[in-house]
């Protein structure tokens, strides 16, 4: 059975899938293989790759870009991957620069967690994109700094030196990469992403993954597979019914995937309707904090809307005995009730 892909928070449907996915270590080697050049591709150790944990894109830029940080054996190191999904629809200018900003932060953290280094591993910076238009900026950072003329041959010794490996998803079929390498679900992932909100394509071509769609229903973990590609495929294509979604892949597997179809939609819909009833009692519960505390600091806030809705029973049942804010929403196995707490502190004096 395959190990489950890391958990993290998520900010958007193309980050859900593209870590669901590429989190999983089969399906990123088919990815980087894909994407990177040959003789890179044959000195990696390849059953050494791991996932390695942390973010370096900026708070306010992770609706746009997400990230995922890989490493794996090198010669007599590790060579670390960085890999970012930017899915918007135009193409940003100076993405190479934000690029180059991750880069320094992984480094950075490389020196911290590891004194004693006295080289640095080498990086390879991997970015995944689709737009309208395709990718049409800069893939190497000196090409960004504007240094014209003569004096230009000089001043580049001096200018940091680093290219993207692009793989672009815009055209409906990613470019740069060798697609035999990809793991099954990596091509039906890449295709998802380049036909998002795009109803009439994805009616038109799901024809295309057909043979990787069937490929994927028969792995071990292929109803998960499924019903993430459909969270997907709903979440990207609202005037789509999530039935209608359904019913374009069920056409492109055939008949013996209905069952997983039906069964991956019905988990979909039911956490769907859990999913609104918890934002009803968030959305309840911090009119009742407003309206006795006054304004709801934004770190509760962002709390509540992330709870289930079993805490936001339990956090709604203290509202009228919780001194504070912070109170309503203290761990059951470490929060004292008012009554107690003087005496926890006489205690304290004692001691």
């Amino acid at each position: 059975m395959p190990k489950s892909p890391r958990k993290r928070a998520l900010t958007s449907p193309h980050d859900a899938l593209f870590q669901w996915t590429f989190s999983q270590r089969e399906h990123a080697i088919g990815l980087l293989k894909a994407a990177l050049p040959p003789e890179v591709v044959a000195a990696v150790r390849w059953s050494t790759l791991r996932i390695e944990k942390g973010s370096f894109v900026d708070r306010a830029l992770r609706s746009r870009h997400s990230d995922l940080v890989l490493s794996a054996r090198m010669g007599a190191g590790r060579i670390y991957f960085y890999a970012i999904i930017e899915h918007q629809r135009d193409v940003e200018a100076l993405m190479v620069f934000r690029m180059g900003l991750y880069m320094m932060r992984l480094w950075e953290r490389l020196t911290r967690d590891q004194p004693g280094l006295t080289e640095l591993p080498p990086i390879m910076p991997v970015l995944v994109h689709h737009s309208d238009t395709g990718w049409t900026a800069a893939r190497a950072f000196q090409d960004i700094v504007a240094a014209r003329g003569p004096a230009r041959a000089a001043l580049l010794p001096h200018i940091p030196c680093f290219e993207l490996r692009l793989v672009d998803v815009s055209g409906g079929r990613a470019g740069d990469v060798v697609e035999e390498a990809l793991t099954a679900l990596g091509k039906v992932v890449l295709w998802c992403l380049s036909v998002s909100g795009d109803d009439a394509r994805l009616e038109r071509e799901i024809g295309r993954i057909a043979a990787a769609l069937d490929e994927v229903l028969q792995a071990p973990n292929g109803l998960a597979a499924l019903e993430a590609l459909l969270r997907y495929l709903v979440a990207t294509h609202e005037r789509l019914s999530v039935r209608k979604s359904g019913g374009i892949l069920e056409k492109a597997t055939g008949p013996r995937a209905q069952e997983a179809v039906v069964t991956a939609l019905d988990e979909i819909e039911r956490r769907g309707e859990r999913r609104g009833r918890a934002q009803g009692r968030a959305q309840t519960l911090l009119e009742l904090l407003a309206a006795r505390f006054g304004e709801v600091p934004a770190e509760v806030s962002a709390r509540i809307l992330a709870a289930n809705e079993a805490t936001l029973v339990t956090w709604t049942s203290r509202i009228l005995t919780a001194p504070t804010p912070e109170d309503v929403l203290g761990d059951d196995g470490q929060r004292a009730s008012p009554a107690r707490r003087p005496a926890a502190r006489k205690r304290a004096r004692r001691t």
